[in-house]
């Protein structure tokens, strides 16, 4: 057996932001994870645009067990140099990103969230490369009652439903269950024979600067007894016609502390992750306030 081991070590894959560029519209948002998480730091959001309903969503995350020196930015760095030369030929290639995303086009779920991948951007003919990165797909629709839209679909004619409502409703048809959303009973073990299924849910609209924006949360539980719950990706989110998702949460990543960090690793508690998603709270992009 030890000789078929290193086959099951993923070889790093990278998005060139370039090449994205060229091929598709890309709009790019940063997020102050202050205003949910009480930490000063950003997430830069990239919404690649593959078609006219569906989105590539590249999320950089910060950088939680970075040691900030005196006189540095509080907020750190979610980039760090990298040698263009020794990953020239990781670069996902035309084809291959086509059929991941023909593949999530077909049957998205959220086991295909990841943070396998990474960004690489061009700065002053210099290469960076994200530390952390989540990649997700979603598709745009508006299809109505009484059609019932898919997983990783953003329906923004949905009837709407609250957290708190399904809160609620999930207690009185499964009273001897754990609502499966709420983080302080710990990781759950997943039920295969549950009747119901994971989605994402529409839960308010409103406006901000003239554009009406749609308001998006997950139905998805805590399921990894070993590492990030990636699978729930950004589990609220806030969508804007043509400028994509501008805004989030992005709990699973605030609530773990990695094995191999230190001991000033920063982490949100369960007590307050649950309030965020009582609350549905999100960060809201800057380049809207």
């Amino acid at each position: 057996m030890l000789l078929f081991i290193p086959y099951f070590v993923y070889s790093q894959e990278y998005f060139l932001l370039d090449s994205l560029k060229t091929r598709f519209r890309v709009n790019e948002y940063m997020l102050d994870t202050q205003e949910i998480y009480n930490i000063k730091k950003n997430i830069n959001v990239y919404n690649v645009f593959v078609s006219k309903n569906s989105i590539l969503l590249i999320s950089v995350l910060p950088d939680l067990n970075e040691k900030i020196l005196p006189g540095m930015d509080e907020r750190g760095q979610n980039w760090e140099l990298i040698d263009y030369e020794k990953i020239k030929n990781k670069f996902f290639s035309k084809r291959k990103l086509q059929n991941m995303l023909q593949d999530w086009l077909i049957n998205n779920s959220p086991d295909k969230k990841t943070i396998q991948y990474k960004l690489v951007k061009k700065q002053n003919e210099n290469y960076y490369v994200s530390k952390m990165c989540l990649t997700e797909f979603f598709s745009i629709s508006d299809l109505k009652f009484p059609l019932v839209s898919s997983y990783g679909t953003i329906n923004i004619a949905e009837q709407k439903v609250t957290i708190q409502e399904m809160a609620e409703n999930f207690k009185q048809q499964f009273p001897e269950k754990n609502f499966i959303m709420d983080v302080r009973n710990g990781i759950l073990n997943k039920q295969l024979d549950a009747l119901y299924s994971f989605r994402n849910y529409l839960s308010k609209e409103y406006t901000i600067k003239g554009n009406k924006a749609y308001q998006f949360w997950t139905f998805d539980g805590w399921w990894t007894h070993d590492g990030y719950n990636e699978h729930r990706g950004i589990d609220r989110f806030l969508y804007i016609p043509d400028k994509g998702i501008v805004g989030g949460s992005y709990d699973f990543y605030f609530m773990l502390k990695p094995k191999t960090s230190s001991n000033d690793y920063f982490t949100v508690s369960t007590s307050k992750l649950w309030d965020n998603i009582m609350n549905e709270k999100i960060m809201v992009a800057k380049e809207l306030n």
